[in-house]
């Protein structure tokens, strides 16, 4: 069962004890910070589902702060909690794309209804959307149209089995996944072959989507195990990488081609 993480901005300690508390007996990880840019630390580095952002914050104006965080790709929801009621001010979070606008003072049991709310109506949606797209921070794969994009890559176009299989990366971004597996997920449990055939893709798949296929900064190689997409941020350079030494497949493109239609 998915624990739901909410990220507090607020630098009212009070504030941010009560709402900790409600959210966290409710089963909520809830994380609590008082500055604009902890923000962005911590949806930038962790998954988070739903961030709840006091408008009148010390070091950054909360509408300012969710551009932002809209503009680093964070497409979660946002509550904001703010002492201002005027009605110009609701509208503006709500013109922004917020899911609500909660005024202090508040009843706490509000807020938790109102965030369980919003969280089942995002729940909904992603389930909807499954299988068509899938995000990993900056990267997004389209699974319909078979293009993928990053902040350092347009789009491209991949064929049926290069989506695949970055499908299977990416929705299993930041854990290891044997050659095996991606045999299995991708061709089945039927597969003759050598099982260097998927090196041979994910060759493929790194022309497309690094700048430099040498030196990865998504798609990396733990020797001896598989391939892991983690971004590079995040300290994948960090991983064993058998990128340069990868075994090869004595197959051109052109036949390669061919099992892409299937």
């Amino acid at each position: 069962m998915t624990q739901y993480r909410v990220v507090v901005a607020d630098d009212d300690p009070v504030t941010g004890k009560i709402i900790h508390f409600v959210l966290e007996d409710e089963g909520f990880d809830t994380v609590v910070v008082d500055r604009g840019s902890k923000v962005f630390y911590e949806v930038g580095n962790v998954e988070t589902h739903l961030v709840i952002l006091d408008v009148n914050l010390p070091d950054i104006n909360g509408f300012n702060l969710f551009r932002e965080l809209r503009a680093r790709r964070y497409s979660g929801p946002v509550i904001f909690l703010t002492g201002q009621g005027e009605i110009d001010a609701k509208l503006e979070g709500f013109k922004l794309g917020a899911e609500d606008y909660v005024v202090k003072p508040f009843d706490p049991l509000e807020l938790l209804a109102r965030v369980q709310s919003v969280v089942r109506r995002f729940q909904r949606s992603d389930q909807q959307s499954l299988g068509s797209i899938v995000r990993v921070e900056d990267a997004e794969l389209s699974i319909t149209s078979l293009t993928y994009f990053s902040d350092i890559v347009d789009p491209v176009v991949l064929s049926p089995t290069e989506m695949k299989i970055l499908e299977c990366l990416m929705r299993n971004a930041r854990i290891i996944i044997s050659r095996e597996t991606l045999i299995d997920r991708v061709w089945g449990l039927e597969f003759l072959g050598d099982t260097n055939r998927v090196d041979v893709y994910i060759r493929r798949i790194r022309r497309k989507i690094e700048t430099d296929p040498t030196q990865p900064q998504y798609l990396h190689t733990v020797r001896g195990i598989g391939y892991v997409y983690r971004p590079q941020q995040e300290g994948a350079d960090d991983l064993p990488s058998a990128t340069a030494n990868e075994p090869t497949l004595d197959v051109d493109d052109g036949n390669l081609a061919n099992h892409d239609t299937q």
